[in-house]
């Protein structure tokens, strides 16, 4: 819920229920405009987790005239998750980014984005990548996994379907991370990193969906975050 006058730091509730189910104590981490605070916070957990945002979609991409740039949407939530971000990659700490989480991996760890509505790309299929008036736990278009990731691995499938609530995309991830889905119109879906033992990025919003599936990519991050801590703490 959002208040008239009032600064509120928020996620989605479904974040912290599929952390809760497999395993994991779930903590949010403040807005913080002091560094040295950002970094104290990372002392305090096992994993992380770049969640999600939908307003900027509306207020920034789709209205003419607004920056498009995931900097400029929200200037100290980008540089909170920056510093989140390269404070846990520094750390070998395990990192799931969903949705625009993904996107601000992608784009820290040196990757690219299509900051324009996806849906004018030329050549483009129908796939619709909004989900309308469907509530979020329904899903509206199909990804396939690439085979021997994190994805399949965890999962034990190779595609599924998805909700879906982005303009923007990943364009090129970044040099060190490769793609592990993808819809049927070629929008990366999913990244993860090669030189790390956890560092995956989806477009979706897993953590609404109904499909049990989906808990186990929740417990892959909740076991990284076990070996993490045996080694860091």
């Amino acid at each position: 819920m959002l208040v008239p006058g009032w600064s509120l730091i928020y996620t989605v509730r479904g974040c912290l229920e599929a952390v809760e189910k497999a395993g994991g104590v779930p903590l949010l981490l403040p807005v913080a405009n002091n560094q040295s605070t950002r970094q104290e916070v990372l002392t305090s957990i096992d994993a992380l987790i770049v969640s999600g945002e939908v307003l900027s979609v509306k207020r920034n991409v789709l209205k003419g005239g607004n920056p498009k740039d995931l900097s400029a949407q929200n200037p100290l939530r980008f540089a909170n998750e920056s510093a989140y971000i390269l404070g846990a990659l520094e750390r070998n700490m395990p990192i799931l980014g969903i949705c625009r989480g993904l996107q601000v991996l992608n784009i820290v760890c040196g990757g690219s984005m299509f900051l324009d509505d996806i849906h004018h790309l030329p050549g483009r299929s129908n796939v619709q990548h909004h989900q309308g008036d469907k509530p979020p736990s329904e899903t509206v278009h199909e990804v396939v996994f690439t085979p021997d990731t994190v994805l399949t691995e965890l999962t034990g499938i190779n595609k599924a379907r998805v909700n879906s609530f982005h303009r923007q995309a990943v364009k090129e991830p970044p040099s060190d991370f490769r793609v592990i889905a993808r819809a049927d119109d070629g929008i990366i879906e999913g990244i993860a990193g090669t030189r790390r033992d956890f560092v995956v990025g989806v477009q979706f919003h897993p953590e609404v969906l109904p499909d049990p599936v989906w808990g186990k990519l929740f417990n892959g991050l909740i076991e990284a975050g076990k070996s993490y801590q045996k080694v860091n703490k």
